[in-house]
């Protein structure tokens, strides 16, 4: 499900065209006018002495300390300035702005968890380590997901390629092609990535899932008294724990898996 690139909030999908990226014309003016502000001081930032003791690392901690707090609604440039005690023209000597922000803190969070070399002997275990090893990413960071779906392609993050890298080795000399290796590299990062992307909801809610849906028992049961959706009518603890991002991401990692080694074992009896 999109989500405004503003406050997160969910959209419904497009019929037609591109897919939203903002709930509403305030988002899309607030999206405007940070744009355009950060345009403005960047220009300015060459006047600006540079700051002893302040670095590319130093920015860039900040900002991921200030979003592990408030979210990636709470990323701009004047505020990791203001989280370093400093004047935003400041930051512009160390960081261009606030997309290369971003692709610095990604970086910064996958190389905090690098895979293993070798790793394990087994192409499953290696898949299944890193698949893992990025959902913890995703634990102790749940914003990384929002932030992917904030950029215009996938950032040129090296610590975050070496994942791929890292997968595409996990599966060679198994008889699949080139292209299928970077598939399946690919699937493994996009499924860990998918099923984490509502940890971020989750972190700031101001009430529990069990809460939310106990609030709103009114409006479920109207909706379900329509009669359209039989299937979710049968909906109890047991498909509510089923539908937890943990859960969808155990899930969906063995079927992706087990979808592989059919994939190795056919290529083997051609």
């Amino acid at each position: 499900m999109p989500t405004c690139q503003v406050c997160g909030r969910e959209l419904a999908p497009a019929a037609r065209g591109r897919p939203p990226s903002y709930c509403s014309r305030a988002c899309r003016a607030r999206a405007y006018r940070e744009r355009v502000s950060a345009k403005q001081e960047q220009a300015a930032a060459p006047v600006e002495a540079a700051v002893p003791g302040l670095s590319v690392e130093r920015v860039v901690r900040a900002a991921i300390e200030l979003v592990d707090r408030e979210g990636t609604s709470g990323l701009s440039m004047r505020h990791t300035a203001a989280e370093l005690g400093v004047g935003v023209m400041s930051l512009y000597r160390y960081v261009p702005g606030k997309e290369e922000l971003g692709r610095l803190m990604i970086d910064a969070v996958f190389g905090d968890h690098p895979l293993p070399e070798p790793g394990p002997p087994c192409w499953r275990a290696k898949l299944e380590l890193s698949a893992r090893q990025e959902w913890q990413i995703y634990l102790d960071h749940p914003w990384v997901p929002q932030l992917f779906a904030l950029t215009t392609r996938p950032p040129i993050a090296p610590r975050m390629m070496v994942y791929t890298d890292w997968r595409i080795r996990a599966v060679d000399d198994l008889g699949l092609d080139f292209p299928t290796m970077v598939r399946i590299a690919i699937m493994v990062g996009n499924h860990a990535q998918s099923s984490a992307y509502a940890l971020a909801r989750e972190q700031f809610a101001k009430h529990t899932r069990e809460e939310w849906l106990g609030a709103r028992d009114a409006q479920i049961r109207q909706a379900l008294a329509v009669g359209t959706m039989p299937m979710i009518a049968r909906f109890g603890v047991d498909a509510f724990e089923a539908s937890q991002p943990e859960s969808v991401f155990e899930f969906g990692l063995r079927c992706l898996l087990d979808g592989v080694d059919k994939m190795i074992v056919g290529s083997r009896s051609r």
